[in-house]
């Protein structure tokens, strides 16, 4: 009895999940192809997109537990990416989603063998969510690109 209790229980919160969907609405811009939800965790709220060339843009949400605020937020990122990954930070500007929601976005670039490479970390956060969109990939295809990429910032959509 005691398994079927939890068989049941585990059905549900898979039921719950799969019904409460992502928090957001990626805006999938000209030239990029949604992946579609079977591409990566539904659970953990993401969305991917490509280019033919092999630019990436994704979204990803999390609970804003513990709560932080915008500046908190962008500062650990900005760490992480820089000192935790070796990226170089070549600009940082503040933006702002379909709705109004105020966001930062910061353009780090990277040096590797295959040659440079730009990455996109654009966050907003609210009182549930902190949201993160990202783009990256070479740094021609990525400039290139940059007019589509602005554009699916513009239009993201927190819920």
């Amino acid at each position: 009895m005691r398994k079927l209790i939890q068989s049941l229980f585990v059905v549900l919160t898979l039921l719950v999940a799969a019904a409460c969907g992502r928090p957001f609405e990626a805006a999938t811009p000209e030239g990029f192809v949604d992946l579609g939800e079977d591409r990566y965790d539904r659970g953990a709220h993401e969305y991917r997109a490509t280019t033919a060339d092999g630019v990436v843009l994704g979204v990803r949400a999390w609970d804003n537990d513990p709560k932080v605020d915008l500046s908190v937020a962008v500062r650990a990122l900005e760490n992480r990416v820089r000192i935790g990954q070796g990226y170089a930070l070549l600009d940082k500007k503040e933006v702002a989603a379909r709705d109004g929601t105020k966001g930062v976005e910061m353009r780090f670039g990277h040096d590797e063998p295959a040659g440079s490479h730009l990455y996109y970390l654009t966050v907003f956060v609210t009182d549930d969510w902190v949201f993160i969109v990202e783009a990256g990939g070479k740094k021609d295809l990525v400039e290139k690109a940059a007019p589509s990429i602005d554009w699916s910032i513009k239009n993201f959509l927190p819920d």
